[in-house]
């Protein structure tokens, strides 16, 4: 198959971590077979129009190692089987109607990176909130809630090489320093799109502050799912969610195993439990081997790419 991924233009959404997750899936896996068009520059250390730094997250884990270009000669339109749109459209991007054209219409597909909350076309009423709900039809959605035949789930990915092994030894605090405050029950002060409440402004630090910790706090904020989840799991600490049981079950992280807690009593009930004496319970590394499995199966950039492009080669070949 040869795959031609949209990618968004506007210089100030580059960083938009479901584009760049299923983007950097796909070029390791395929190769030349996958062109980005434009040229994703930040996925190949090029900071010529974007500051690493000004990226979500800082920039950590999904640029930390630059994707092998793709020749001129490579990056060739013809011959193309199907394409996919990134998340453009949520930044008032329209198509390119000559590229279009090389396709069937069926054969375009798009990302939906919505959070469940903010501005968008299409909104529903679901469980007495208003909520941004399936705005494309061929679409991978990340916060999907309400099923459609032609709309998938998917989600956020990590690259294979930031998976750590597990090191007990070097355990040392409870859990890490960037937990969300909405997951420790605080007064919400680290609100989405800014960077003042980062703790740590190096990636290395700030995967060994996850490491030394036993367990990786998160929870639900515009949406359910985040980098943090794949960052914590690849670091080696237990993830504890609160309010997992109440995910719809396609939005992501799908099937996720972990333990899900509503009240600062349960939280603290879990601390107790999972770790006793400083020691890890048999509870403990049983559900830290279960989601690292996860992560392998489901959460690697790769394994992301992989299930959109089996979803897309069913379609092709209906």
């Amino acid at each position: 198959m040869k795959l031609v991924f949209i990618t968004t233009r506007d210089v100030a959404s580059q960083g938009d971590h479901l584009e760049n997750s299923i983007l950097h899936g796909l070029r390791t896996l395929m190769g030349p077979s996958c062109i980005d068009f434009p040229r994703k520059k930040v996925m190949y250390h090029d900071w010529s129009h974007t500051p690493k730094e000004s990226l979500h997250g800082r920039g950590f884990t999904l640029y930390t190692t630059p994707l092998q270009d793709i020749n001129q000669k490579d990056r060739s339109l013809e011959g193309v089987d199907a394409i996919l749109y990134g998340v453009s459209h949520m930044y008032g991007e329209t198509n390119y109607p000559e590229i279009d054209k090389l396709v069937p219409p069926e054969n375009i597909f798009y990302l939906d990176g919505h959070d469940l909350y903010g501005e968008a076309p299409n909104k529903a009423l679901v469980d007495g909130e208003l909520i941004i709900v399936n705005q494309k039809n061929n679409c991978f959605k990340r916060e999907l809630i309400i099923e459609d035949p032609r709309v998938w789930p998917t989600g956020f990915g990590i690259p294979k090489d930031h998976i750590r092994g597990f090191d007990f030894a070097q355990k040392k605090q409870l859990h890490q320093k960037t937990a969300p405050d909405d997951a420790l029950f605080k007064s919400i002060q680290d609100v989405g799109g800014g960077v003042s409440h980062h703790v740590f402004t190096n990636e290395e630090e700030y995967y060994d502050d996850l490491a030394s910790s036993w367990f990786g706090l998160t929870c639900k904020k515009g949406g359910w799912d985040c980098l943090r989840i794949y960052e914590t799991l690849a670091a080696g600490s237990l993830l504890l969610f609160k309010d997992y049981h109440s995910k719809p079950s396609l939005c992501s992280p799908q099937g996720l195993p972990c333990f899900s807690y509503s009240s600062a009593e349960e939280l603290e009930n879990l601390f107790n439990s999972l770790i006793i004496q400083g020691k890890p319970t048999k509870e403990y590394i049983e559900m830290l081997l279960l989601q690292r499995q996860w992560l392998w199966r489901h959460g690697t950039t790769e394994a992301r790419a992989l299930d959109i492009l089996k979803t897309i080669n069913e379609q092709l070949s209906n």
